[in-house]
């Protein structure tokens, strides 16, 4: 293993959308003497070129890491230095951070790009730009800080720039409820980090990854501690019994939902149980318990999208249905099966946000399915990505969904932690996917049209991004192609993310837990 490289990289990464916020926040606005004036496509290219370099300089980072092991750092600060308590200002990009940093710049980037069409029309349009930007740099500070504290003000800037976003048209009464349903069900998930992080201080004397997981062992009160950071996790990844916020939040406009909902903020859950994997290994009982709360979750999810006629919020309880895929993979232990999940989970929600974004621009901002209707024809393009989207949702051979999905399901039977009725739900789940998948292509874009608005393809700027994001939700999956499959065919190595995730996130191999636990309590 290689020592820690000292570089600028983690900050400029980081600091790069925080730029982009105080240009479109005070600069901007300043310049054009009053927020009311100024336009999005000077805000918007602001907010997409900072977020473009952040993505540039996120791949620079990925590279520089492709050595064994090896993690890049910035020169930390003492933040707190008193006798007992030190903490430090200190950034790290190690594989699990990389991917995750490249993840939220390059769709990040995408949803900007998007933006700057679908939001044209608005007035005072630099607010919404820069609170995009700052929910990035609070989601970058969440995965870059090397210590739970900083983690922790990153998880909370995301929860106020959710909030933000949510009820950016606050003059709807609906808008400003869904906002602080959003704002205060995820402070009570957390309260439990809080109190997470008092125990661990109080045992460890530390909240540093790295001198974390040296010292955890298999203690009542870190006990208390994890299951205190899971009901932390519920709360942000939207997990029984609080998903309740996320359907609710697609008040906000469609990139908000693409960006927060799809892509970054509710996979901040998923980020923390990979991340501290070793002290949630540590307590088996309690990992069931992950794994059956995602498994209901799924199962509850994807049920009250069969029923859903608003094109958003059937897609809203879709992720909290795939969302409960994650949790189901790290409850049973598939770290990397959970990670490709929310990296291809990234490509095709992205996708079909911006596509039914796409969809209720063409329809005159109609939302309703059951007055929609015969898009096929009239917005083509759109209509050929949601379909790429759609395939990998619902998991066909061979696009992206299918690599990680299966993945999840085939280890929920395999691994040790897994059981025959776990993988049985998840089967279920995954059909009900399909179900609500293929009613939304044929209420929108099959049959006889229902409206008799003049249906129209988006511009540029909008079905861009949706072809790029169709292609990544095609070939995404392919760099967690199954090493099983692989050695057949005659490669040594075919799963590319665990290779690369292996450094931080050892494989746990199916051959090691061959006999479930449930076969032999």
């Amino acid at each position: 293993m290689t020592e820690p490289i000292l570089s600028s990289l983690p900050l400029w990464i980081l600091l790069l959308p925080l730029i982009g916020f105080l240009l479109n926040g005070v600069a901007y606005p300043l310049a054009a003497k009053g927020i009311r004036h100024t336009h999005a496509g000077v805000s918007g290219s602001v907010a997409t070129l900072v977020m473009f370099i952040s993505f540039i300089l996120a791949c620079r980072g990925f590279a520089a890491i492709s050595g064994e092991a090896s993690v890049l750092t910035t020169g930390a600060f003492n933040w707190i230095d008193i006798p007992g308590m030190q903490m430090a200002v200190s950034l790290r990009i190690d594989r699990l951070s990389s991917l995750m940093t490249m993840i939220i710049t390059g769709v990040g980037t995408l949803i900007h790009l998007y933006s700057i069409a679908y939001m044209s029309e608005e007035k005072g349009v630099a607010r919404f730009f820069a609170y995009l930007n700052l929910f990035c740099f609070a989601m970058l500070l969440l995965v870059l800080s090397d210590n739970l504290l900083f983690l922790f003000f990153g998880w909370e800037g995301v929860g106020l720039c959710s909030y933000l976003l949510i009820s950016y048209w606050y003059s709807e009464p609906a808008n400003a409820d869904a906002a602080r349903k959003a704002f205060l069900v995820n402070r009570v998930g957390d309260l439990g980090f809080v109190l997470a992080m008092a125990i661990l201080f109080f045992l460890y004397r530390s909240l540093n990854f790295t001198d974390l997981i040296q010292k955890f062992g298999p203690e009542p009160l870190l006990g208390v501690a994890a299951f205190l950071l899971f009901f932390a996790a519920t709360g942000k990844s939207a997990q029984l019994p609080l998903y309740v916020w996320l359907p609710d939040a697609m008040a906000g406009p469609t990139p908000v939902s693409a960006l927060i909902h799809a892509a970054t903020m509710v996979t901040a859950g998923v980020y923390l149980f990979v991340r501290l994997h070793g002290l949630f290994d540590l307590f088996p009982a309690l990992m069931h318990c992950v794994a059956w709360i995602g498994v209901l979750t799924a199962l509850l999810g994807g049920t009250i999208a069969l029923v859903q006629n608003d094109i958003k919020r059937l897609l809203a309880y879709s992720t909290v249905s795939q969302l409960g895929f994650m949790f189901l993979a790290v409850g049973v232990g598939a770290y990397h099966a959970a990670v490709l999940h929310l990296m291809t989970h990234a490509f095709f929600k992205a996708l079909l946000f911006l596509g039914a974004g796409s969809v209720i621009h063409a329809s005159g901002g109609e939302q309703d399915m059951r007055k929609m209707g015969g898009l096929a024809r009239a917005i083509p393009l759109t209509y050929a990505t949601m379909l790429v989207g759609s395939a990998a949702i619902v998991g066909l051979p061979f696009f992206s969904g299918f690599f990680s999905k299966d993945a999840i399901i085939f280890e929920t039977l395999t691994l040790a932690r897994g059981s025959s009725l776990l993988f049985i739900f998840a089967l279920l789940a995954a059909f009900l996917t399909a179900i609500y998948t293929a009613r939304l292509l044929v209420m929108t874009f099959w049959g006889e049209a229902r409206t008799q608005h003049h249906a129209h393809e988006s511009p540029p700027l909008m079905t861009f991004p949706l072809v790029v994001l169709a292609v990544l939700a095609t070939i995404g999956g392919f760099f967690g192609f199954p090493n099983e499959f692989g050695h057949a065919l005659g490669w040594d190595h075919s799963n590319l993310l665990a290779g690369w995730l292996n450094p931080v996130v050892p494989v746990v191999h199916p051959e090691a837990g061959a006999v479930p636990e449930w076969a032999v309590s």
